[in-house]
């Protein structure tokens, strides 16, 4: 809950930005918690928030004692594999637009999909977190646009690789929901989870262009759908599978199914 109090001297306050660094989400989420006081805070006299430190360690073990469904960690696992494989059959090296992603532009990517992918385990998760999770869906396209811009890789083949890693994933859902039968034996609803990953990454793309062409740079866009509870899910337990792809956006050749400051 937002306060105006002193704080005491023993206290430890973070910034909005060393908060979202020690929680390893977008400083936008934070602040939006914060509003919904979903994470206590307070406002210096310059109107500045600040959290305690101990308010944000207990909110990342409250978090770590959340685990992912199984068949949600399979649907990760699953698109890192077919990722990896590509990646060792040279298939990145016959991409044309691959060519125009410089190791910069690559390191970015891969950490944006990490965090994608972060995304959709959340969606699979908890569903009460998926309006949140559109908003910052949106804001992932945005920043993906904004390093597409700096790095100076045409839009199309930007649009391209998001696409490819899109029909990655669609593809390794189905496969999953045919391996796993009826929907009485899904541990997850597969048909419906394919709608929600599209809805999220259907936010991405717009964002995306908009941002790669330099349109309303003052601040990302939001989508169309922002109530809801806010929550979250680290996916730390995914960092060391995500580690080995170089760029986790750009998979394989092929076209996809569907196109303030505190």
């Amino acid at each position: 809950m937002t306060s105006a109090s002193t704080p005491r001297p023993e206290e430890e306050w973070l910034s909005l930005r060393e908060a979202a660094e020690l929680l390893g989400m977008h400083p936008a989420t934070v602040r939006l918690w914060a509003d919904r006081n979903a994470l206590p805070s307070r406002r210096t006299s310059g109107g500045h928030r600040r959290f305690r430190r101990s308010d944000i360690e207990a909110h990342l073990r409250q978090e770590s004692e959340r685990k992912p469904r199984p068949a949600a960690r399979l649907l990760v696992q699953s698109v890192l594999g077919r990722v990896r494989e590509a990646w060792a059959e040279g298939v990145l090296d016959r991409l044309p637009w691959h060519r125009h992603f410089d190791e910069a532009a690559r390191e970015a990517y891969r950490r944006l999909g990490r965090r994608l992918l972060e995304l959709l385990l959340r969606a699979l998760t908890d569903a009460g977190a998926y309006p949140e999770l559109l908003h910052e869906a949106a804001r992932l396209g945005h920043e993906y646009g904004s390093i597409t811009r700096s790095s100076h890789v045409p839009v199309a083949d930007a649009v391209r690789a998001f696409l490819y890693f899109r029909s990655l994933v669609d593809e390794t859902l189905i496969q999953l929901a045919e391996v796993q039968g009826t929907r009485d034996h899904q541990e997850i609803p597969w048909a419906e989870s394919l709608y929600q990953i599209q809805r999220l990454t259907n936010e991405i793309l717009p964002a995306l262009i908009e941002a790669a062409l330099g349109e309303n740079e003052s601040r990302p866009p939001a989508p169309a759908q922002t109530t809801g509870d806010p929550s979250g899910n680290s996916l730390a337990q995914e960092e060391s599978l995500c580690q080995p792809s170089d760029n986790i956006l750009s998979a394989r050749e092929g076209t996809a199914h569907s196109g303030r400051s505190d």
